[in-house]
């Protein structure tokens, strides 16, 4: 089971493709971080939000920009459902950076832990080491963003 984030008025809900179905609420804004957008958008009436970028993409203002997306819907009281292929890579990231841009007083371990362990247990092996690994790149995220925000 995801669990969500409860941040200001919104919140942030993590998934993959895999278990998207079964983690979609009524209430849910979708930001999509997949290449092709998903086939069955017509089923619901959910608002949606579609970017995409390669996993391994080294541009932090490319994620920058996905992660500025979610922290303006959150802000704006949305609850975000947030998922890309595995709901690893990409979310993992963007995640990552979007948690610290909100609470930048939270460590990595404490981030790493409440997204694999109590967000989404499916990832808690694989972030256990993913996001340790490129911490030093969501921390040039960051950066970025902060860099737009005083030019």
């Amino acid at each position: 089971m995801n669990e969500r984030l409860d941040i200001v008025n919104g919140s942030l809900t993590l998934c993959g493709v895999d278990d998207f179905r079964d983690t979609l609420k009524k209430e849910h804004t979708v930001v999509t971080l997949c290449r092709y957008k998903p086939k069955w958008t017509s089923t619901d009436s959910n608002e949606r939000h579609h970017y995409y970028f390669r996993a391994h993409n080294t541009d932090p203002a490319i994620w920058g920009h996905a992660v500025q997306l979610v922290v303006d819907l959150i802000y704006k009281g949305k609850h975000v459902l947030l998922h890309c292929v595995h709901g690893r890579d990409r979310t993992g990231g963007v995640a990552y950076a979007v948690i610290k841009k909100i609470f930048p007083s939270f460590a990595h371990d404490d981030i790493r832990n409440l997204m694999a362990r109590v967000m989404r247990p499916a990832m808690e092996e694989e972030w256990s080491t993913i996001l340790d690994e490129r911490q030093e790149f969501y921390n040039e995220i960051l950066q970025e963003l902060n860099n737009d925000y005083l030019n």
